[in-house]
């Protein structure tokens, strides 16, 4: 079960600096290859700091939405140009294209893909599919460079406001962010969502250098990443994912059941300001772009009903239904942050009559479910330590056979 490739793999996504789409680095023992391909997203029109906005589809226009916390969130460029690693079977004269990928989701406030190297490597000896570790928006390399040099400074902010826990360098640059603007939530997932639906129809055209375009196109979504999945099966946009599979991990209760404020998520205060714009009192704090958003698109009708909205409940529970047969979610019965009975009432409704399947596991903390135990060790070991073989190797086992019977295909 252990492999000595996970830290070889990992070091080269950490270290490795020059890259190119063809560069690839090569493990011989394994038949693998290790890919970090570029993307560039044309999604900054949804992010703050733009002086007007409009959205074509409905023929309406919007006023500026000005940041007052630094450079505009529009305008970071390593947000905009990126790549992301894709972990797949060597190339060979016979098969230069795959026809699988499973694309791995991250959960919120990730700082870097060496947790997942494990998962990605298992996943792929398990079915034979290419995985793509995906970056999600502001978050891994696609962050400013100042804000790791201001760390210091955003600590003081955050321990400056009156009652706010779980303060930590770990949350601070993440929860002042969207303690200032808690819209950025919402945002930065739209241009996720989008980015990835451009992904799909490159490789759909038969235009990614990778990939096939019949190519079976299936989801890994952890915690925050996990919602990410189920939206984009909720709305299936263009049936881009009408045969798509998906696992979603420590994910899937209604937002509102959630408990965000943790020293590697985000703190107290930007989780209460979360819950106040996106679960409490949306139609007081959103503006008229995000009221828009949230009640005449799709992904924003979604959106609410993953939050809670009792309005959406009816519908959610109906496409749940449908989706029932290629979803599966695996809950872990320790998650103080995404608790196992919000992940049950949301799936598989307060009747339980969804057909979602919810397997349950008894694992470490919610943000490092096969490593800590709890959230009283070292804080390196939470930022440097792979997988604890002694403690959750049998766990990590059944998890990727779990999630492999799920995505192999026939």
């Amino acid at each position: 079960m252990y492999h000595p490739c996970y830290q070889r793999i990992a070091h080269a996504i950490r270290h490795r600096e020059e890259w190119s789409d063809e560069s690839a680095l090569t493990f011989p023992n394994e038949s693998a290859e290790l890919f970090f391909l570029a993307q560039q997203s044309r999604h900054a029109d949804v992010l703050l700091g733009r002086d007007a906005y409009s959205c074509a589809e409905h023929g309406c226009t919007f006023g500026p939405e000005p940041t007052e916390d630094g450079v505009a969130d529009a305008g970071i460029p390593e947000n905009l140009r990126f790549r992301y690693p894709l972990l797949r079977t060597a190339r060979t004269s016979a098969a230069r294209r795959c026809h699988h990928l499973v694309l791995l989701f991250h959960g919120l406030n990730e700082r870097s893909f060496t947790k997942y190297v494990p998962w990605a490597y298992q996943l792929w000896r398990a079915t034979g599919a290419a995985i793509a570790l995906y970056p999600l928006s502001f978050h891994i390399r696609r962050v400013a460079p100042r804000w790791g040099a201001q760390v210091k400074s955003f600590v003081l902010t955050r321990q400056a406001i009156a009652g706010n826990e779980n303060v930590h360098a770990f949350n601070a640059v993440i929860s002042d962010r969207l303690g200032n603007h808690p819209e950025r939530f919402f945002w930065g997932a739209v241009q996720s969502y989008r980015e990835i639906l451009d992904l799909v129809r490159v490789i759909r055209a038969g235009q990614h250098p990778h990939f096939v375009s019949s190519t079976q196109i299936d989801l890994v979504g952890y915690s925050a990443g996990g919602y990410l999945a189920l939206g984009l099966l909720l709305v299936d946009e263009g049936g881009l994912f009408a045969h798509s599979k998906a696992v979603i991990f420590e994910s899937g209760a209604a937002f509102r059941d959630t408990n965000l404020s943790s020293r590697l998520i985000i703190d107290f205060a930007a989780e209460t300001a979360l819950m106040k714009h996106f679960v409490r009192h949306s139609d007081k704090y959103a503006n008229p772009r995000l009221r828009h958003w949230l009640a005449d698109h799709p992904e924003g009708r979604w959106f609410r009903a993953l939050c809670g909205a009792s309005d959406e409940r009816r519908a959610l529970d109906a496409r749940l239904r449908a989706l029932a047969p290629r979803l599966l979610a695996v809950c872990n019965l320790n998650d103080q942050v995404i608790p196992p009975g919000g992940v049950f009432n949301l799936l598989q409704g307060l009747r339980r009559d969804t057909g979602v399947r919810v397997e349950e596991m008894e694992l470490g903390v919610h943000e490092h479910p096969f490593n800590c135990v709890s959230y009283e060790e070292r804080d390196r070991r939470f930022v440097t330590e792979f997988l604890d073989v002694d403690r959750f190797g049998a766990e990590f086992e059944r998890f990727i056979d779990t999630c492999s019977r799920v995505l192999r295909c026939p």
